[in-house]
């Protein structure tokens, strides 16, 4: 990297010339309260008084959240309320082939459209059969689900646009969630075409001549990681987002790689089939509306351009460009946690003019005033080596259109150094933790009409009406537990800040936000802000902002795992940033509320009271459990902080027994006592990585089987003993990450386990407890699943041969073990299944990593009985069942080689309890039930019932057969029985 020194004048080096810059002043600061209260109280002249002091309910919730917060500090030191790099990372290396740091995110679009492909040809076929009047197949006995939501939690959000013709047309990117559509201003928001479902959205643009072309850049790019959460280039729609198609310009004819990670797009003022594009690669542009493209200004990181930044990891982060000129004058950021540099084109990006910035230049943030376009400010992170990674070097200003910048913010104010922290525990309630996200979030905008009205994003959200001298507080993010959220709680991380196309600073003050909890919008923008730094303890005025969520029907939550209640409609998932969520309906998509805070993990409702419960958040030993319903929560597993374990390590709870919970990192941790004490319970399975995948027999909770980041299989036979023996298993297994494994319902040496890695088969099966295994995968196009991860198995638990893989393009059904599968993805869409759970044996739940919760009821679950044997020569027949007779199960009884004269009532009783069926009426016998029988020609006999309360496993039952005129038949009288003993 080449080093720079600040010039008086512009010096030709090469193609890049260095323009005079300026000298940053020192950024050691001490709080200085005077000041900051004489700054406060000059510097926010707009709109009406401060918002309302907070209710007793609110100041309740937020010392919740604080409590929170502060054992959390106290535990495990100093961390910010989530942990987005670590969350990139562990995503990734789910997916990563073994032995690479690769992320084919272009195998997945190949995948895709194979996938696309046999869903139609299957759509033709159950057409076909339809029309010539035969039963449609139903996979799995799915036929649709239904989505559950979110609609009210959202999901990071990093692009938004709005129709300049029509402000009524909103597009807004979910981070995994793809391209959403609004017509009314955000009162409801749809999906656009799912082409870019699984890939980052992270900017859009409206063509200002045509609004119904737009563009949108796929891989979020700003992590300082070579390898992140990548994106396949370019996607154009020219009919207003119904469909979109990729711009084969940013994958064809270019190098390898050269829109994977499309951080910003800009549109030419002068001409609208121009654009611009930042990458990781550097600088791009396209003069026939994205079918071609010219690398401009290079990141010889990666590639080299005509131009060349000083180079870094993360490239060009944002872009900029004047209304007001020609040719086009563009601004152009690289870098994150290593400087590269600011560059200002005034050709059209033909040279560049590179700018002297400081030595711990990190990200930044270009913004240039609407109402003055000499006016631009810079929002600059440090990149680590004068301060922390992400804490505000300086907001920087110009005056005379990029030559030369000054820093502005006054470093001893009470906001000071923290714009891209948060005050509570910078300076306020705590005081004690400083972290700074300003590599992660960091969002910058100018007032539309006054340029010296400026905004900064970070954690929390802070407004400047003195250009950039004294900024005060205009939301915050710790109310998220009150419910509802006051005017003035706005979600952490913002990424995006985009005015109403009207905005006129008087009748119109309507600005929107994008941030990890969805979109919201203000329109009020210029009404009081504040200098409260602990508003749960201090009565000094709040902001008069107020702020309300657009997430209505904006389904883009990104969860990792979910549980739903037995009894009753209880659904509770845990989402990357957005905490662990609760409803308690099915059909109330918006009425979602926060019931825990951080990156919400896995969760397990007891299945025999359903207001007992387990969440995590991110790191072992951070387990929490409620015994009312998840109003409130204290820890359980603390024993294990300190301990290695997955970012989001999994638990598990006993089938047959909810006091049993199983965890752990590098050794399994058990608790016999609904986690009152936690043991380890086996060796240190170093070799092995960490665990990412527990499975518990539903039939003997002494048979365990755990998945290993490395692709190991360990399995215990006697997990309940005081010390359980472990054997690990490694033939026909690949070293990848285990995501999840299943035990048959039936047989505890029937396995599954399943790999979210790319390159190797997703799900195999062990029949003889893990001794040997083979892959299930098969070929897309011949009845198999695509190669694409697969995230969660589940079997059925009244039929063992019938299971379901939620994969990264959504679910496979599978009703024959395996050996063949189908999508079942009928108004699910191709999303990210993360896991799949049975809240009863025909209710399935998936939870979705980027599209919320989904559920489905499912045909019920068919077994048969078949009576062997001639009813005309007298004795008992021989019958056998394929499945458990279980809750909602649906059993099928054929009596084959029934006589001419076959019986028309059956009698069905247990031992104690009487069986309810369908369609059947209740005899005089109050431990019997009977139901009319109907013979085929051929002499056979069906008869279908089911059963809601199920029949235990190992409960024996029989059956009666009576002819219409209460006689025996060929012997057979009352009292003479069929005994059934189930599986």
């Amino acid at each position: 990297m080449r080093t720079q020194t600040s010039l008086v004048a512009p010096v030709l080096l090469g193609s890049v010339i260095l323009f005079a810059g300026f000298v940053v002043s020192d950024s050691s600061v001490t709080r200085d309260t005077s000041t900051s209260a004489a700054a406060g109280a000059s510097s926010a002249p707009h709109g009406p008084a401060h918002g309302p002091a907070p209710t007793p309910a609110q100041l309740a919730g937020a010392e919740r959240a604080l409590a929170a917060k502060r054992s959390k500090l106290e535990t495990r030191g100093p961390k910010a309320f989530d942990q987005p790099d670590k969350a990139a990372e562990f995503f990734l290396e789910q997916r990563f082939v073994p032995g690479t740091r690769s992320f084919p995110a272009e195998r997945l679009f190949v995948e895709d459209q194979r996938l696309r492909e046999r869903e139609r040809r299957l759509d033709l076929e159950r057409a076909s059969a339809v029309a010539n009047g035969d039963e449609a197949d139903a996979p799995g006995g799915i036929t649709a689900w239904d989505w559950l939501g979110p609609g009210n939690i959202g999901g990071r959000t990093r692009a938004l646009a709005i129709d300049p013709t029509n402000p009524l047309v909103m597009y807004a990117g979910g981070v995994a969630g793809g391209v959403w559509k609004s017509v009314d201003a955000g009162a409801n928001w749809n999906t656009t075409d799912d082409l870019m479902l699984n890939l980052a959205v992270t900017t859009i643009v409206i063509d200002p001549v045509d609004s119904d072309v737009i563009y949108a850049g796929t891989g979020e790019g700003i992590y300082p990681h070579p390898l992140m959460l990548q994106g396949l280039g370019v996607f154009k729609s020219v009919d207003a987002g119904a469909t979109w198609s990729q711009l084969s310009g940013t994958v064809v004819g270019v190098p390898t790689g050269a829109f994977h990670f499309v951080n910003k797009l800009v549109i030419s003022p002068n001409d609208n089939d121009r654009l611009y594009a930042g990458t990781r690669t550097g600088v791009w542009r396209s003069d026939d509306a994205g079918v071609t493209w010219t690398h401009r200004l290079g990141n010889p990181t990666y590639l080299s351009g005509p131009s060349d930044s000083n180079g870094s990891v993360a490239g060009c982060l944002d872009l900029a460009i004047r209304s007001d000129s020609d040719p086009d004058v563009l601004f152009a950021s690289f870098g994150n946690l290593e400087k590269d540099g600011l560059f200002r084109s005034t050709d059209g990006g033909a040279t560049w003019l590179e700018a002297v910035m400081p030595s711990n230049m990190g990200r930044t943030t270009i913004a240039i005033a609407p109402s003055d376009n000499d006016v631009i400010y810079l929002g600059m992170a440090d990149n680590g080596t004068v301060n922390p990674v992400g804490q505000l070097v300086n907001i920087y200003r110009s005056l005379d259109g990029g030559l030369t910048y000054t820093p502005q913010v006054d470093m001893g104010s009470l906001t000071g150094p923290w714009l891209y922290s948060n005050l509570v525990f910078a300076t306020g309630c705590f005081g004690t933790e400083t972290y700074s996200q300003g590599w992660y979030d960091n969002a910058l905008a100018v007032d539309p009409t006054d340029a010296d009205v400026v905004w900064v994003g970070g954690i929390d959200l802070f407004r400047s009406d003195d250009g950039g001298v004294n900024f005060e507080i205009a939301s915050y993010w710790f109310f998220y537990q009150d419910d509802p959220w006051p005017p003035y709680q706005l979600h952490a991380d913002q990424h995006t800040l985009v005015f109403h196309p009207g905005y006129d600073g008087t009748t119109n003050q309507t600005m929107y936000v994008g941030n990890d909890g969805g979109l919201y919008r203000t329109d009020n923008a210029l009404a009081a802000t504040s200098l409260n730094d602990c508003p749960s303890k201090s009565v000094d005025p709040l902001p008069g902002i107020v702020w309300q969520h657009l997430n209505n029907n904006y389904g883009v939550t990104q969860f990792y795992h979910g549980d739903s209640a037995a009894v009753g409609d209880v659904y509770v998932g845990g989402a990357q940033d957005n905490g662990t969520s609760r409803v308690t309906s099915a059909v109330t998509p918006d009425a979602w509320d926060a019931i825990f805070g951080g990156d919400g993990g896995y969760v397990a409702i007891d299945h025999s009271d359903p207001d007992i419960m387990y969440v995590e958040y991110q790191g072992l030993g951070n387990m929490q459990k409620s015994t009312d319903g998840g109003e409130t929560f204290v820890p359980t597993n603390e024993d294990m902080l300190g301990e290695e374990g997955a970012f989001i390590p999994p638990f598990a709870m006993d089938p047959s027994d909810p006091l049993v919970l199983w965890t752990g990192g590098h050794y399994p941790w058990r608790t016999t006592d609904g986690a009152g004490v936690w043991e380890i319970v086996g060796p240190d399975f170093l070799d092995a990585e960490v665990i990412s995948a527990i499975a518990i027999a539903p039939t003997d909770g002494n048979v365990v089987y755990l998945g290993f980041t490395n692709g190991y299989v360990a399995k215990s036979s006697d997990a309940l003993a005081p010390a359980p023996t472990w054997t690990v298993y490694e033939d026909d297994l690949w070293g990848a990450w285990v995501s999840s494994m299943a035990v048959d319902p039936v047989n505890p040496d029937i396995a599954y386990v399943t790999y979210s890695s790319y390159g190797v088969d997703h799900i195999l099966r062990t029949i003889d407890g893990g001794g040997s295994w083979f892959p299930l995968d098969g070929d897309i196009v011949f009845g198999g699943i695509p190669e694409i991860p697969v995230h969660w198995i589940a079997t059925r638990p009244c039929n063992g041969n019938q299971l379901y893989a939620g994969t990264e393009l959504g679910v496979f059904v599978s009703d024959d073990a395996g050996l063949t599968w189908d999508p079942a993805n009928t108004g699910l869409a191709h999303t990210i299944v993360e896991c799949l759970d049975w809240q009863d044996c025909d209710t399935l739940v998936a939870f979705t990593h980027g599209r919320g919760a989904y559920r489905t009821d499912l045909a019920p679950c068919l077994i048969t009985v078949v009576v062997g044997g001639t009813f005309g020569a007298f004795g008992v027949p021989t019958l056998t069942t394929s499945g458990l007779f279980t809750g909602g199960s649906l059993v099928n009884i054929n009596l084959t080689k029934a006589p001419a004269n076959a019986p028309t009532l059956l009698w069905i009783s247990t031992q104690s309890e009487p069986l309810q069926a369908l369609g059947g009426t209740v005899h005089a016998n109050p431990f019997a039930f009977q139901f009319l029988l109907i013979a085929d020609g051929s002499g056979s006999i069906d008869l279908q019932g089911s059963w809601p309360q199920g029949i235990p496993a190992g409960s024996q039952f029989w059956l009666q057969f009576l002819v219409e005129d209460q006689t025996v038949i060929d012997g057979i009288t009352l009292s003479d029985a069929i005994r059934i003993t189930t599986p």
